[in-house]
């Protein structure tokens, strides 16, 4: 893959292609759980973080993407996030809801495919001098869900998930190696101001792994979250510590650290978050000082589902990154 962009000669990198699974043959799609009368037939399964099966299915000469209910217990928040996508689909780009049912107990929805290109695949390949482009591609849609907005959010709502937090955070079985460092996180989000925080409609999980995006830089918006705190400021705040943390290039940035790869997709998730600062508090003049207790508060989120201690451990060091002073100037 070529890098272009005022950086001398172009940089040839063996980017990995985005996880998707292994190919599958045309075996109905759940046919061991005896899920799915309809028929349906899965090609290949997809990446998925929620627990959910995303599949990519075929009816004829049609595909689509059928997502399936972790559990039915997961059912409810499988629905909103459904109704959630059907309603955003009026203001922003998102996969069009195509079907919809239950099989076994777990519920299910199908959904258009749409096709375009990973951000590992699509980055690389992009000059300097584009990237304030690609932002106002992502950008726009945002002010597009904050025009849609009224009034503020309470902030108890930001009170009572600090408090579950502090909670759950405590019951990983890896946080006694950092207790010092989040005891002095959680110490300085209890004195934070969570009031004045618009309330919005939110993608609710936006990273870059949430996007597909096409060869002009628009951008399709995948994988929805319900949530209580319905804000666009949460979506920015998630996006900068995506890009900060290296959450979503962690294939490339968590295990390769010192080859070439790493280090282009660092220099250009650093330059996507400031960039895309620039473009959102430029419009949200308030949100600069906000950013750092938003940010803290969608990485600690994560904690409690951290399934090892080294995915743990770079959690945590990308909280440690932000900078609370900053927010505060």
């Amino acid at each position: 893959m070529t890098f272009h962009g005022g950086l001398g000669p172009e940089m040839r990198l063996p980017l990995p292609e985005p996880a998707v699974g292994d190919f599958l043959d045309d075996a109905p799609c759940g046919a061991a759980e005896g899920l799915f009368a309809d028929g349906a037939r899965r090609v290949r399964s997809l990446a998925g973080h929620s627990g959910c099966e995303v599949s990519l299915m075929i009816d004829g000469d049609d595909y689509y993407v059928r997502k399936v209910s972790a559990s039915p217990a997961y059912n409810d928040r499988l629905v909103a996030q459904m109704e959630k996508q059907q309603c955003l689909s009026t203001l922003i780009s998102t996969p069009a809801v195509m079907r919809r049912g239950e099989e076994a107990g777990r519920f299910w929805f199908d959904m258009e495919f749409v096709l375009g290109d990973g951000f590992l695949t699509f980055a690389p390949l992009q000059s300097v001098a584009r990237i304030p482009d690609f932002v106002r591609h992502l950008v726009e849609p945002l002010e597009i869900l904050s025009a849609a907005g009224r009034g503020y959010l309470d902030p108890g709502l930001f009170e009572a998930k600090l408090a579950e937090l502090q909670r759950t955070v405590p019951a990983s079985a890896w946080f006694g190696r950092h207790a010092d460092s989040l005891g002095k996180v959680f110490g300085k989000l209890a004195s934070f101001e969570w009031r004045g925080i618009p309330q919005t409609p939110c993608h609710g999980d936006l990273t870059v792994e949430n996007m597909l995006i096409g060869n002009d830089g628009s951008i399709v918006f995948i994988d929805l979250l319900d949530g209580d705190l319905e804000t666009v400021w949460m979506d920015a705040a998630k996006l900068v510590q995506d890009l900060e943390s290296g959450w979503s290039m962690r294939a490339v940035l968590w295990r390769r650290e010192t080859d070439a790869a790493a280090r282009l997709m660092r220099m250009l998730g650093q330059y996507l978050s400031d960039e895309f600062q620039t473009q959102m508090v430029a419009l949200h003049p308030d949100l600069a000082r906000r950013l750092p207790g938003l940010r803290a508060i969608q990485a600690l989120r994560v904690l409690p589902y951290v399934q090892d201690a080294a995915t743990f451990d770079h959690v945590v060091a990308g909280i440690a990154a932000i900078e609370f002073e900053r927010g505060a100037e």
